[in-house]
Order: structure tokens, then sequence, then C-alpha cells
């Protein structure tokens, strides 16, 4: 099942093979694919394609080719981003090297060739055989949002509520799940937890996005735009951690990446209470660590479906520093990026203060690049000191500069969080909640639902009668309205009266949100 998540369609015209392209620009890649051929990843002057004969004859004709590998379609494929001094031999143990850079090698391998990876101080991009996105010299470049007239004050307002005691906290919680690598069951209860924390922060939809079975799904959680709900802003995430000790058992993953999920949390919270004029998603992707697979699932739907996403910011590894200073990455591959970038550093300016340097990456072994390979623009935060106690046992809270932990600087870490928020503010363009509850009189909760777990029928009790509930589905669809009353049940059937299928569904009121399973 495993390589299910790898497969395309093969050419018509004989077996595909896997070749190594040179180029030179952005247009010269352009030209490739106007070969006929399926580019998979980019590099720093190169490019992996896929391509039958006849395309290879046409590339052959004026450019630098190599070919790789026949069949790829069958095959696993990483590229292992090494660190300077490493002995790239010592990856001969976990597959076979087809080509590689100054940055890292290219790995034929298998799934138990990446756990052996994990064991190893790299950082890995699996090459998919899903064609990533080539904007030909006639494509529409993509636009860099123009920032919506939010005022300062509420701007203000928000970045003052992100609270250090709460980062700290939700650090402490994620470590408590003792691993989340991403085909345990403790990443699973940890994806649950980041929903729950998602639908009681306000947002109007929270679900499970799977991507490949036996590994933890995605935490999605929607905050719809008042305004302009087509138009997407993202923060983003990783919420799958590894260690090279015991990954199944330990892997504890402070800075990498509790801190970046905790800062997608502290987001939805300190906005619970406003309104986003474009729609905003928070999300916790799964399973980064084994190469980008829960990103680039859901940025690949996202294509398909031709969401709209004007851009996103993803955290990873914000919370080590003995200087200081983090640093926000954007790319040379969309020149718009920088764009982004230099207005997040004057958010970062005006609201806290955080010192921000910016770098410039051809490619990334973190989630931004699956934002890249479908077309979205996206930057990064990340670290400028890194942790020695990367991708091992010891990701852990320490005392401030310690330098032998995971996180030792939680407040610059907050004052990363409050950079983010005041940029999502002013990109989604935040304001004053259209709604308000009269205090005395506070929105119904969710009191019980049984069977939480269990067959139809399901009768949900409220803490206060409910001025109306409805059953939605994981992926936010409405499928039963249900009406209004302190105790109600729901027999299963969705609106035309048919019987649904088994899985996670959510009853919701205007203040509150549950999760329960149907099961067969």
């Amino acid at each position: 099942m495993l390589l299910a998540l790898f497969c395309g369609l093969a050419s018509a015209a004989g077996p595909s093979l896997l070749v190594r392209v040179d180029f030179s620009s952005g247009s010269d890649l352009a030209a490739i694919v106007a070969d006929g051929v399926d580019v998979l990843a980019r590099f720093d002057g190169w490019c992996i394609v896929r391509a039958d004969q006849a395309g290879l004859a046409r590339l052959d004709d004026c450019r630098d080719c190599i070919v790789l590998d026949d069949y790829p379609e069958s095959r696993m494929y990483v590229f292992v981003s090494t660190p300077p001094g490493f002995d790239a031999a010592r990856l001969n143990e976990f597959g076979a090297a087809l080509t590689g850079d100054k940055d890292g090698v290219l790995l034929r391998t298998t799934a138990a060739g990446i756990v052996g990876l994990h064991r190893l101080p790299v950082d890995l991009y699996t090459v998919s055989m899903r064609p990533m996105y080539v904007p030909t010299p006639r494509a529409a470049a993509p636009r860099v949002p123009k920032a919506a007239p939010v005022p300062d004050s509420l701007v203000w307002t928000l970045v003052n509520r992100v609270n250090q005691d709460s980062l700290e906290a939700r650090l402490r919680r994620m470590i408590a799940f003792q691993t989340r690598y991403a085909p345990t069951e403790s990443c699973y209860s940890a994806v649950s937890w980041m929903l729950e924390r998602l639908a009681a922060y306000g947002c109007d939809s929270t679900y499970p996005a799977g991507f490949l079975s036996g590994y933890a799904p995605n935490a999605v959680g929607i905050r719809f735009g008042k305004v302009n709900p087509q138009h997407i802003f993202a923060v983003t995430a990783h919420i799958d951690a590894t260690s090279r000790q015991d990954p199944y058992n330990w892997a504890p993953g402070s800075d990498d990446n509790a801190s970046g999920c905790g800062l997608v949390l502290e987001a939805a919270r300190v906005c619970a209470d406003v309104d986003f004029a474009s729609t905003v998603w928070f999300i916790g992707f799964s399973a980064e660590e084994w190469g980008l697979w829960g990103s680039d699932s859901f940025l690949y739907k996202c294509w398909l479906r031709g969401d709209s996403i004007l851009a996103a910011f993803n955290s990873d590894m914000i919370s080590y520093g003995r200087d200081d200073t983090l640093t926000v990455v954007h790319t040379t591959r969309y020149p718009q990026t920088e764009s982004l970038a230099r207005f997040f550093l004057a958010q970062a300016d005006t609201f806290t203060s955080l010192q921000v340097k910016d770098t410039v990456i051809d490619a990334s072994t973190s989630d931004e690049y699956s934002f890249w390979k479908y077309g979205y623009l996206a930057i990064r935060g990340r670290y400028h000191d890194k942790t020695p106690n990367y991708h091992s046992a010891g990701d852990t809270i320490g005392p401030f500069h310690y330098a032998d932990c995971g996180t030792n600087n939680l407040p610059m870490y907050t004052e990363m969080v409050k950079a983010v928020v005041a940029t999502i503010a002013k990109w989604a363009g935040v304001m004053p909640s259209g709604v308000a509850e009269p205090e005395q009189c506070p929105a119904p909760a969710v009191a019980r639902i049984v069977p939480s777990v269990g067959q139809a029928p399901v009768h949900i009790s409220f803490s206060s009668p409910a001025s109306a509930a409805s059953v939605y589905s994981a992926t936010g669809r409405l499928v039963r309205r249900l009406g209004a009353g302190s105790s109600l049940t729901w027999d299963g059937r969705d609106t035309n009266g048919a019987s649904v299928a088994p899985g996670v569904y959510y009853v919701r009121t205007a203040g509150s949100s549950s999760r329960f399973v149907l099961a067969e």
C-alpha cells in the first residue's frame, strides 16, 4: 500500500525512465516541460523528470541528461539533505545513491530504508511521481496578496494576547505524548488533540485529512472568510516527530516541531473572537519527517481542486536560539516570496522585539516546499541557531539559553508567534466579530454524546438549550440539521434520509463543537 503514494501513470510510448536534467533558468525549466516530460523535483540548477524514450530523445537534443532508473512508478525515491562534513557513504546501507549535489543525495530506497535514515542526522524530501507545477512563460505568476486595511490597534490587541505560559504549556503537552512518530498511535492521539484545540479555538470546521493507511493524518482547522472566503491563507507546521534513538517509543520533538504546532494553535486561540475577511487554514501536517508526505498529498488535492491559496506561513523549529535570532526563508523559485518575507519582517519590526534574518533557498525539506511544488506562495520561519539535539531524544525543554536541549528560548519563541499573528491578521484582513454573545447568555456547549464511538442512534445533550445544532462530516460538509433543544437524537441519516458511512462526525452549535465516531 505504501507505493500507492508514489504511483503515477506510465507513458504509453514504452517504459518510463527517471532522468536527471540540468537547466539554466526558470524559462529553461518550462521548456523542459514543453518537451513532454513530467518534472518531479527541482534542485539548484537541475531537476528530476519522468520521461519515455521519445521524451528522452527530445531532451537529449539540447540538454545534459542522465538516465538514473527505469520503471520509477514501482520504486521509492528520497532526496537526502546532509549536513556539512557528513559521510555520504553511510547512506548506502539504506538505499542506492543515484545522483546528488553539494546539498545531498538522491536515494532509491524502501520504507524500511526510510526508518533507517531517521537514525541519521539528515532531512528527507520524497520525490513522488506527482508532477510539480511549472509555469509556462505565458502562465500568470502567483500574485502577492495586498495587505488588508486593518487598524494597528486591532493587531496590537491580538499580539498582546500571545502568552508565553500558554506556549510553554502547549509544548509540554505535546512532549507528554512521548512520541509523535507518524506511524504510531501516539501521533494519532496528538492529531486528535490538535483538532479538539482548533475546534475549541473557534474554527468553523476541523477534520483529519488522511493520506496513507498506517500514518497519522493531517490536522486541519478552517476559519471561513466573511468577505472573500474563496481567498485562502494558511498557518502551518508539522505535528510529527522523530528521533535517532527510538522513534517508535520516545520522540519528544519539542523544537522539531511542537514549537511550530504551538504557534499554529496560539494563532488560532488569540483570533478566536474576531473574524477574517479571507479564509484562514490552521494545519498540522503529518509525516513531514518521512519526506513531506502529508503536505504533498494535501497540496496536491488543493491543486486539483484549484484552491486559491494566496500565501502560507510554515513554521519549523523556532524555539531554540542562543543568539535570540530566527530566520525567515523564501525561494528563488518564486521571486514573489521575497515580498512575503519582507512583509513579515516589517510586522516583526513593528509589533515585536524579534530579531529576524532572511535567507533564500531553491529547495527545502520542510512543508513550504509542497506549497512551492504546486504553484503556491509560502515562506517559513525557522531556527538561526540550530539545536544539537535535532532529531534526538534530547529535543525537550531546557533552561534559558542552555545548549544541550531542544527548546531554550521561550521569550524569542513568543515574539515569533506575535510576528506571525500580526502577519496573518493583515494578510487575511482581521476584523471585529459581527456577532456579540450577550454575557448573561453563554453559548450552549455539548455536554455528552452517547455513544461517542458506536452505531446510530446518537444521543446528544447540552449544558443549556441549543437554538440550533447540526451534524457535520470530518471534511466540514453539513450532514443533518438537528434543530433546537437540550437533548437531541440523530438517527445516522443525512438530509436526504440516506444512512451515512462510518467515520468521524461533529456536532456543532453556535458556540461549541464535539467529535464522535460512527462505527461499522
